[in-house]
Protein backbone atom coordinates (compact mmCIF):
# COMPACT_ATOMS: atom_id res chain seq x y z
CA UNK A 1 0.00 0.00 0.00
CA UNK A 2 1.38 3.46 -0.48
CA UNK A 3 2.27 6.48 1.56
CA UNK A 4 -0.88 8.02 2.23
CA UNK A 5 -3.07 5.02 3.85
CA UNK A 6 -3.73 6.93 7.16
CA UNK A 7 -4.93 10.32 5.19
CA UNK A 8 -7.07 7.94 2.96
CA UNK A 9 -8.27 6.18 6.33
CA UNK A 10 -9.53 9.52 7.84
CA UNK A 11 -10.33 11.11 4.63
CA UNK A 12 -13.22 8.47 3.86
CA UNK A 13 -14.88 8.67 7.57
CA UNK A 14 -17.82 10.98 7.35
CA UNK A 15 -17.05 15.01 7.74
CA UNK A 16 -17.87 15.11 10.77
CA UNK A 17 -15.79 12.77 12.48
CA UNK A 18 -12.31 13.65 10.87
CA UNK A 19 -10.02 13.82 13.72
CA UNK A 20 -8.89 17.12 14.71
CA UNK A 21 -5.63 15.71 15.25
CA UNK A 22 -4.25 15.59 11.82
CA UNK A 23 -1.61 17.55 11.20
CA UNK A 24 2.24 18.28 11.35
CA UNK A 25 2.71 17.91 14.69
CA UNK A 26 1.01 14.74 14.85
CA UNK A 27 2.65 12.91 11.26
CA UNK A 28 4.46 9.68 12.40
CA UNK A 29 8.11 9.35 11.95
CA UNK A 30 10.79 11.30 9.33
CA UNK A 31 10.19 14.49 12.40
CA UNK A 32 13.74 16.09 10.78
CA UNK A 33 11.76 16.18 7.47
CA UNK A 34 8.78 18.03 8.86
CA UNK A 35 11.35 20.35 10.95
CA UNK A 36 12.58 21.12 7.44
CA UNK A 37 9.35 22.40 6.10
CA UNK A 38 8.19 24.13 8.54
CA UNK A 39 11.29 26.32 9.21
CA UNK A 40 10.96 26.55 5.51
CA UNK A 41 7.27 27.37 5.89
CA UNK A 42 8.13 29.95 8.61
CA UNK A 43 11.02 31.66 6.81
CA UNK A 44 9.17 32.09 4.01
CA UNK A 45 11.92 30.48 2.26
CA UNK A 46 9.55 27.09 0.73
CA UNK A 47 11.46 25.59 -2.48
CA UNK A 48 8.43 25.70 -5.37
CA UNK A 49 9.92 22.15 -6.67
CA UNK A 50 10.39 19.57 -3.84
CA UNK A 51 11.26 15.74 -3.86
CA UNK A 52 10.47 13.33 -1.27
CA UNK A 53 12.36 10.29 -1.59
CA UNK A 54 12.18 7.56 0.54
CA UNK A 55 10.98 3.87 0.54
CA UNK A 56 7.16 2.97 -0.24
CA UNK A 57 4.76 3.70 2.99
CA UNK A 58 6.14 5.92 4.84
CA UNK A 59 3.70 8.80 4.33
CA UNK A 60 5.64 11.04 1.46
CA UNK A 61 2.47 11.37 -0.20
CA UNK A 62 0.46 12.35 2.82
CA UNK A 63 2.85 14.78 4.53
CA UNK A 64 2.73 16.54 0.52
CA UNK A 65 -1.10 16.66 0.78
CA UNK A 66 -1.07 18.14 4.37
CA UNK A 67 1.57 20.23 3.27
CA UNK A 68 -0.55 21.44 0.80
CA UNK A 69 -3.88 21.69 3.23
CA UNK A 70 -0.84 24.16 5.37
CA UNK A 71 -0.61 26.31 2.48
CA UNK A 72 -4.07 27.26 2.07
CA UNK A 73 -6.04 26.82 5.07
CA UNK A 74 -8.32 29.59 6.04
CA UNK A 75 -8.06 29.60 9.81
CA UNK A 76 -4.18 28.33 10.87
CA UNK A 77 -3.41 27.96 14.55
CA UNK A 78 -0.16 27.74 16.02
CA UNK A 79 0.96 27.18 13.11
CA UNK A 80 -0.79 24.37 12.20
CA UNK A 81 -3.77 23.65 9.77
CA UNK A 82 -7.20 23.48 11.54
CA UNK A 83 -8.99 20.41 10.00
CA UNK A 84 -12.32 22.17 9.91
CA UNK A 85 -12.30 25.34 7.58
CA UNK A 86 -13.81 24.48 3.97
CA UNK A 87 -9.95 24.61 2.41
CA UNK A 88 -9.22 21.61 4.85
CA UNK A 89 -11.75 19.53 4.54
CA UNK A 90 -11.64 19.93 0.28
CA UNK A 91 -7.95 18.43 0.45
CA UNK A 92 -8.44 15.74 3.02
CA UNK A 93 -11.86 14.82 0.88
CA UNK A 94 -9.40 14.77 -2.09
CA UNK A 95 -11.99 17.24 -4.20
CA UNK A 96 -9.84 21.03 -3.74
CA UNK A 97 -9.55 22.76 -6.99
CA UNK A 98 -6.18 24.02 -6.42
CA UNK A 99 -4.45 20.76 -5.09
CA UNK A 100 -3.62 18.13 -7.67
CA UNK A 101 -2.24 14.42 -7.28
CA UNK A 102 -0.99 12.98 -11.04
CA UNK A 103 -0.86 9.45 -10.62
CA UNK A 104 1.05 7.19 -13.11
CA UNK A 105 -1.70 5.76 -15.83
CA UNK A 106 -0.86 2.57 -16.48
CA UNK A 107 2.91 1.69 -15.68
CA UNK A 108 3.81 5.81 -16.71
CA UNK A 109 3.11 9.16 -16.17
CA UNK A 110 2.73 10.62 -19.66
CA UNK A 111 3.37 14.05 -21.63
CA UNK A 112 -0.49 14.47 -22.01
CA UNK A 113 -0.72 14.36 -18.13
CA UNK A 114 2.00 16.62 -17.57
CA UNK A 115 0.76 19.18 -20.42
CA UNK A 116 -2.47 19.41 -18.46
CA UNK A 117 -1.14 20.15 -15.03
CA UNK A 118 1.47 22.66 -16.38
CA UNK A 119 -1.61 24.67 -18.09
CA UNK A 120 -3.28 24.73 -14.95
CA UNK A 121 -0.78 25.92 -12.61
CA UNK A 122 0.26 28.65 -15.04
CA UNK A 123 -2.41 30.49 -14.31
CA UNK A 124 -3.03 32.16 -10.25
CA UNK A 125 -5.28 29.71 -7.93
CA UNK A 126 -9.09 29.19 -8.42
CA UNK A 127 -9.56 29.28 -4.67
CA UNK A 128 -6.98 29.14 -1.94
CA UNK A 129 -3.50 31.08 -1.96
CA UNK A 130 -1.37 28.24 -3.65
CA UNK A 131 -1.56 25.88 -6.43
CA UNK A 132 0.05 22.56 -5.31
CA UNK A 133 0.94 19.76 -7.60
CA UNK A 134 1.78 16.20 -6.14
CA UNK A 135 3.73 13.88 -8.58
CA UNK A 136 3.09 10.40 -7.01
CA UNK A 137 5.90 7.79 -8.26
CA UNK A 138 7.56 10.85 -10.33
CA UNK A 139 10.11 8.51 -11.29
CA UNK A 140 7.46 6.62 -13.75
CA UNK A 141 7.50 10.19 -15.87
CA UNK A 142 8.30 9.10 -19.29
CA UNK A 143 11.76 11.26 -20.72
CA UNK A 144 9.24 13.32 -22.89
CA UNK A 145 7.47 14.30 -19.73
CA UNK A 146 10.37 14.58 -17.64
CA UNK A 147 11.37 17.32 -20.25
CA UNK A 148 8.47 19.00 -20.22
CA UNK A 149 8.11 19.27 -16.68
CA UNK A 150 11.85 20.63 -16.49
CA UNK A 151 10.16 23.59 -18.29
CA UNK A 152 8.22 24.87 -15.65
CA UNK A 153 10.72 23.91 -12.83
CA UNK A 154 13.29 26.46 -15.04
CA UNK A 155 11.03 29.17 -14.86
CA UNK A 156 8.45 28.16 -11.95
CA UNK A 157 4.77 29.98 -11.89
CA UNK A 158 4.43 32.50 -8.95
CA UNK A 159 2.09 30.78 -6.20
CA UNK A 160 2.74 27.70 -7.01
CA UNK A 161 4.36 24.64 -5.67
CA UNK A 162 5.69 21.06 -6.92
CA UNK A 163 6.23 18.01 -5.11
CA UNK A 164 7.90 14.56 -6.42
CA UNK A 165 7.04 11.62 -4.21
CA UNK A 166 9.89 8.81 -5.23
CA UNK A 167 11.12 5.60 -3.82
CA UNK A 168 13.74 5.86 -6.75
CA UNK A 169 14.91 9.28 -6.71
CA UNK A 170 17.60 7.78 -9.06
CA UNK A 171 15.87 7.77 -12.12
CA UNK A 172 14.63 11.24 -12.00
CA UNK A 173 16.54 12.87 -14.76
CA UNK A 174 19.91 14.67 -13.25
CA UNK A 175 18.91 18.55 -14.30
CA UNK A 176 15.20 18.09 -12.42
CA UNK A 177 17.04 17.07 -9.41
CA UNK A 178 19.22 20.21 -9.60
CA UNK A 179 16.10 22.00 -9.35
CA UNK A 180 14.46 20.32 -6.70
CA UNK A 181 15.11 20.42 -3.11
CA UNK A 182 15.00 16.78 -2.13
CA UNK A 183 13.93 15.58 1.33
CA UNK A 184 15.08 11.94 2.35
CA UNK A 185 12.46 10.09 3.83
CA UNK A 186 12.92 6.80 6.30
CA UNK A 187 11.41 4.06 7.42
CA UNK A 188 9.62 4.20 10.65
CA UNK A 189 10.65 3.09 13.68
CA UNK A 190 8.73 -0.38 15.51
CA UNK A 191 8.30 1.91 18.63
CA UNK A 192 6.73 4.59 16.57
CA UNK A 193 4.47 1.77 14.41
CA UNK A 194 3.69 -0.15 18.02
CA UNK A 195 2.41 3.20 20.13
CA UNK A 196 0.83 4.19 16.63
CA UNK A 197 -1.14 1.47 15.82
CA UNK A 198 -2.50 0.46 19.79
CA UNK A 199 -3.13 4.16 20.69
CA UNK A 200 -4.42 5.49 17.39
CA UNK A 201 -6.02 2.35 15.88
CA UNK A 202 -7.04 0.23 18.84
CA UNK A 203 -5.07 -3.08 17.55
CA UNK A 204 -3.96 -5.75 20.80
CA UNK A 205 -0.82 -4.79 22.00
CA UNK A 206 0.76 -8.60 20.36
CA UNK A 207 -0.77 -7.27 16.87
CA UNK A 208 0.50 -3.99 17.19
CA UNK A 209 3.95 -5.55 18.21
CA UNK A 210 3.89 -8.16 15.40
CA UNK A 211 2.54 -5.46 12.79
CA UNK A 212 5.25 -2.80 13.59
CA UNK A 213 8.29 -5.59 13.55
CA UNK A 214 7.10 -7.24 10.21
CA UNK A 215 6.28 -4.11 8.25
CA UNK A 216 9.64 -2.86 7.57
CA UNK A 217 8.96 0.64 8.51
CA UNK A 218 6.07 1.16 6.94
CA UNK A 219 2.61 2.25 7.79
CA UNK A 220 0.47 1.71 4.98
CA UNK A 221 1.99 -1.99 5.74
CA UNK A 222 1.56 -1.43 9.59
CA UNK A 223 -2.33 -0.65 8.36
CA UNK A 224 -2.79 -3.67 5.85
CA UNK A 225 -1.37 -5.96 8.36
CA UNK A 226 -3.35 -9.37 8.52
CA UNK A 227 -2.07 -10.69 11.97
CA UNK A 228 -4.12 -13.60 11.86
CA UNK A 229 -2.55 -14.78 8.22
CA UNK A 230 0.99 -13.41 9.06
CA UNK A 231 0.77 -15.86 12.55
CA UNK A 232 -0.38 -18.60 9.76
CA UNK A 233 2.55 -18.13 7.59
CA UNK A 234 4.92 -17.35 10.38
CA UNK A 235 5.05 -21.12 11.69
CA UNK A 236 5.66 -21.84 8.23
CA UNK A 237 8.55 -19.86 7.67
CA UNK A 238 9.72 -20.97 11.35
CA UNK A 239 9.24 -24.34 10.72
CA UNK A 240 12.02 -23.88 7.39
CA UNK A 241 14.02 -22.29 9.50
CA UNK A 242 14.02 -24.98 11.78
CA UNK A 243 14.67 -27.35 9.22
CA UNK A 244 17.48 -25.36 8.06
CA UNK A 245 19.67 -24.67 10.89
CA UNK A 246 19.45 -28.44 12.62
CA UNK A 247 19.72 -29.57 8.69
CA UNK A 248 17.03 -31.96 8.65
CA UNK A 249 16.04 -34.45 6.24
CA UNK A 250 15.46 -32.71 2.54
CA UNK A 251 12.24 -34.58 1.69
CA UNK A 252 10.33 -33.10 4.83
CA UNK A 253 11.54 -29.47 3.90
CA UNK A 254 10.73 -30.08 0.20
CA UNK A 255 7.12 -30.91 0.67
CA UNK A 256 6.92 -27.60 2.98
CA UNK A 257 8.72 -25.70 0.58
CA UNK A 258 5.90 -26.93 -2.32
CA UNK A 259 3.12 -25.62 -0.55
CA UNK A 260 4.49 -22.15 0.36
CA UNK A 261 5.95 -21.49 -3.36
CA UNK A 262 2.27 -21.68 -4.67
CA UNK A 263 0.97 -18.09 -3.80
CA UNK A 264 2.99 -15.43 -5.08
CA UNK A 265 2.22 -12.81 -2.57
CA UNK A 266 2.11 -14.96 0.30
CA UNK A 267 5.01 -16.76 -0.60
CA UNK A 268 6.88 -12.90 -0.85
CA UNK A 269 5.60 -12.23 2.85
CA UNK A 270 7.33 -16.00 3.94
CA UNK A 271 10.36 -15.01 2.78
CA UNK A 272 10.62 -11.57 4.34
CA UNK A 273 9.35 -13.71 7.39
CA UNK A 274 12.09 -16.10 6.97
CA UNK A 275 14.95 -13.16 6.96
CA UNK A 276 13.46 -11.97 9.97
CA UNK A 277 13.46 -14.82 12.73
CA UNK A 278 16.85 -15.73 11.36
CA UNK A 279 17.67 -11.82 12.00
CA UNK A 280 16.01 -12.48 15.72
CA UNK A 281 17.43 -15.38 15.86
CA UNK A 282 21.32 -13.81 15.18
CA UNK A 283 20.10 -11.04 18.26
CA UNK A 284 19.63 -14.01 20.53
CA UNK A 285 22.99 -14.95 20.09
CA UNK A 286 24.95 -11.69 20.24
CA UNK A 287 22.48 -9.00 21.80
CA UNK A 288 19.29 -10.50 23.11
CA UNK A 289 18.34 -6.49 23.31
CA UNK A 290 17.60 -5.84 19.86
CA UNK A 291 15.62 -9.53 19.47
CA UNK A 292 11.82 -8.08 17.39
CA UNK A 293 9.54 -11.09 18.08
CA UNK A 294 9.28 -11.34 21.78
CA UNK A 295 6.26 -13.39 21.53
CA UNK A 296 8.43 -15.91 20.45
CA UNK A 297 11.56 -15.58 22.52
CA UNK A 298 10.87 -19.14 23.80
CA UNK A 299 11.42 -21.02 20.26
CA UNK A 300 13.88 -18.65 18.87
CA UNK A 301 16.26 -18.92 21.75
CA UNK A 302 16.13 -22.59 21.45
CA UNK A 303 17.11 -23.00 18.27
CA UNK A 304 19.67 -19.52 18.86
CA UNK A 305 21.16 -22.20 21.77
CA UNK A 306 21.35 -25.01 19.07
CA UNK A 307 22.63 -23.79 15.99
CA UNK A 308 26.29 -22.23 15.30
CA UNK A 309 26.63 -19.02 14.45
CA UNK A 310 28.46 -20.00 11.36
CA UNK A 311 24.88 -21.58 10.17
CA UNK A 312 22.91 -18.58 11.16
CA UNK A 313 25.36 -16.25 9.43
CA UNK A 314 25.64 -17.73 6.45
CA UNK A 315 21.21 -18.92 6.37
CA UNK A 316 20.94 -14.61 6.73
CA UNK A 317 23.31 -14.73 3.38
CA UNK A 318 21.48 -17.39 1.78
CA UNK A 319 17.63 -15.88 2.23
CA UNK A 320 19.69 -12.47 1.03
CA UNK A 321 20.96 -14.40 -2.58
CA UNK A 322 17.02 -16.31 -2.43
CA UNK A 323 15.69 -12.52 -2.65
CA UNK A 324 18.16 -11.02 -5.29
CA UNK A 325 17.60 -14.62 -7.22
CA UNK A 326 13.47 -14.10 -7.10
CA UNK A 327 13.89 -10.57 -8.52
CA UNK A 328 15.32 -12.08 -11.42
CA UNK A 329 11.96 -14.85 -11.90
CA UNK A 330 13.97 -17.44 -11.03
CA UNK A 331 11.81 -20.80 -10.28
CA UNK A 332 10.92 -20.24 -6.61
CA UNK A 333 10.67 -24.08 -5.46
CA UNK A 334 14.18 -24.18 -7.23
CA UNK A 335 15.25 -21.53 -5.54
CA UNK A 336 14.32 -22.10 -1.97
CA UNK A 337 15.48 -26.09 -2.31
CA UNK A 338 18.86 -24.95 -3.52
CA UNK A 339 19.07 -22.80 -0.61
CA UNK A 340 18.42 -25.54 1.66
CA UNK A 341 20.57 -28.04 0.22
CA UNK A 342 23.40 -25.49 0.07
CA UNK A 343 22.63 -24.57 3.88
CA UNK A 344 22.38 -28.42 5.02
CA UNK A 345 25.97 -29.05 3.52
CA UNK A 346 27.27 -26.72 5.55
CA UNK A 347 27.02 -23.63 3.75
CA UNK A 348 29.79 -23.82 0.86
CA UNK A 349 28.02 -25.96 -1.70
CA UNK A 350 26.14 -25.48 -4.67
CA UNK A 351 23.21 -27.85 -5.48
Amino acid sequence: MKGCVYLWFIANKDPKSLKSSLSFQSFIGNARVVRILRRAIEQERLPHALIFAGPEGVGKRTLGLLLAQHLNCLQPTNGEMCNQCGSCRKIMGGNHPDVRVIEPEGAYIKIDQLRALIDEIAYQPFEGRYRVAILNGADKMRPEASNCLLKTLEEPPSRSFLILVTDKPYLLLGTIRSRSRKLQFGGISENELEVFLTRREKRSPEDARLAAVLSNGSIGAALAFDAAATREIRRLAFRFVSMLLRRERFTQASALIAGVVKEKDSFRIWVEMTATLLQDIYYAQVSPERMGQRDMLEELNGIARSAPHSSVVSAIEGVKELKAGLLRNVNRQVAVEALFLKERAGGTSTP
